[in-house]
């Protein structure tokens, strides 16, 4: 076995075993899985970072990296927000 990546999801932490193939390294899966779960709103700013191995800013810069996200804010709630205005 190759990684074992944790993610804290629904209050409890649950274990994923993953073989990596090729020349994947274990840093850069936990940080690729932990960004996806992120843009899917799937887990907070934390529980990504702490997912991925990463403080919040390095968290932050990887997500910039990879063109997410890190607000989570649709349109609609945008749109929202500014008719309160």
């Amino acid at each position: 076995m190759k990684s074992i990546l944790s993610s804290y999801i629904d209050m409890g932490i649950k274990k994923l075993e993953v073989l990596l193939v090729g020349d994947i390294e274990e840093e850069e899966a936990r940080i690729a899985l932990a960004a996806e779960l992120y843009r899917e709103g799937k887990t907070t700013l934390k529980q990504a970072a702490d997912t991925a191995g990463l403080t919040q800013w390095d968290f932050l810069y990887e997500l910039g990296k990879r063109k997410i996200s890190y607000t989570n804010i649709t349109v609609d709630d945008l749109r929202e927000e500014l008719n309160k205005i």
